[in-house]
């Protein structure tokens, strides 16, 4: 719990927290609970259960191609559900309460429609309502932008919209989900992984970006950036989560703090006859205006005048990264059912020898990689799919993870 660390907090629940009637009263039965903690609390909160789904498969039976503003407009209203049926919740329960849009509640973005930013958030309305004694609850996942149309944040934009509203109030965010906390490993791959106390940003972030589903990586930065607290814990609140600030306490314990895996990987390998650089930087921008987004990249020489240039995107990506390049007349193949697993620990930094020890591992254990990537504190692996759950249940056993 953050209850030590600022005069308020901002809760954020997701939508299978408020998915029906029973779980809002359960979740408003909670805000109450924790009212008694904090004198100024702020509730953001997603669609109800599937319901963004759903409007999206309404959308197509409309229109296939709709705009996307209107699909912000439309989009939007799944949260303003929510919180209005939570507001009603607590009103029930004898407290005063308010439930505002993101425009409402001052949340101002920018960028295209679907996938805007938070540009500023103008606080005063909700610190008005704060200061009546107010329970104040915010529709996540949207804003409106400077010519006054609603527009969404696109994925994890709830947990995003909660950040950055702690940030501008100074209160600690807690964000609650249908998972424990933050785990060592996925315990759908190791059974026997271990729920993480304290983490910090750095870590946060780059298991976010590394295949964690808990929390995007975009709400990690903002808080990493402002100094927010966070909290992530199973939304009963009946067990202590995770809690992410500063530097953790994990950097002298393991080098390894965590393994993360992305799957639906697609790995594209290209032959080029002679080392040309505007050819391999044509590729890419090409890629670029397509909106192919590109992980790992790496450039090898297997016989004479002979180059190697593979890089991996989602497997979402085929059918366009297909027809670019045959655009280009490249001879290239791709390789499939591949993962990226990758370990990641702050200590790594300082500690030496977790790659060649890893290395060791995959060779004992007769695992072959396509291709590796590091970072200051991590070390990501290009695998067969059919390999990973083996190799993440020997590096957790390896790790003590």
């Amino acid at each position: 719990m953050l209850s030590n660390f600022t005069t308020g907090v901002v809760m954020k629940y997701g939508g299978s927290s408020v998915a029906n009637p029973k779980k809002i009263n359960e979740v408003a039965d909670r805000i109450v609970e924790r009212k008694k903690k904090f004198k100024n609390i702020v509730v953001v909160v997603s669609a109800m259960g599937k319901t963004t789904n759903n409007l999206i498969s309404m959308s197509k039976e409309i229109n296939e191609n709709p705009s996307k503003r209107e699909m912000d407009m439309l989009l939007s209203t799944g949260e303003q559900v929510t919180i209005s049926l939570l507001a009603m919740a607590l009103a029930s329960k004898g407290e005063e309460v308010i439930s505002l849009t993101g425009w409402q509640a001052g949340i101002k973005t920018f960028g295209h429609h679907m996938k805007s930013k938070i540009g500023d958030i103008d606080k005063n309305k909700i610190e008005n309502y704060l200061e009546e004694g107010n329970i104040v609850i915010v529709a996540g996942f949207q804003g409106v932008n400077e010519v006054g149309d609603i527009t969404t944040l696109g994925r994890g934009g709830s947990d995003t919209s909660a950040v950055a509203l702690a940030a501008k109030l100074n209160f600690s965010c807690e964000i609650y989900t249908d998972v424990k906390g933050i785990y060592t490993v996925d315990p759908r791959l190791f059974s026997k992984a271990r729920k993480l106390d304290y983490l910090s940003y750095e870590e946060t972030l780059e298991m976010a970006n590394l295949g964690a589903k808990v929390i995007e990586p975009r709400s990690v930065e903002l808080a990493w950036k402002y100094k927010v607290p966070l909290y992530i814990a199973l939304n009963t609140n009946d067990v202590v989560g995770t809690v992410i600030r500063g530097e953790g306490n994990n950097m002298e314990k393991n080098s390894i703090t965590n393994i993360s895996v992305i799957d639906n990987i697609l790995l594209v390998n290209i032959e080029l006859k002679t080392k040309n650089t505007e050819k391999i930087n044509n590729i890419f921008v090409q890629l670029g205006n397509k909106n192919v987004n590109i992980d790992i990249i790496s450039q090898n020489k297997f016989s004479d005048n002979n180059y190697l240039i593979s890089f991996t995107t989602t497997n979402d990506n085929k059918i366009i990264v297909s027809e670019i390049l045959k655009e280009m007349n490249l001879n290239f193949n791709f390789i499939e059912n591949v993962s990226k697993v990758s370990i990641i620990g702050n200590a790594m930094r300082t500690q030496a020898g977790v790659a060649s020890r890893v290395f060791e591992i995959l060779s004992k254990n007769n695992i072959e990689f396509h291709q590796v990537s590091t970072s200051e504190i991590s070390i990501s692996y290009v695998i067969d799919d059919f390999n990973v759950k083996n190799i993440v249940e020997i590096l957790a056993k390896e790790y003590n993870l």
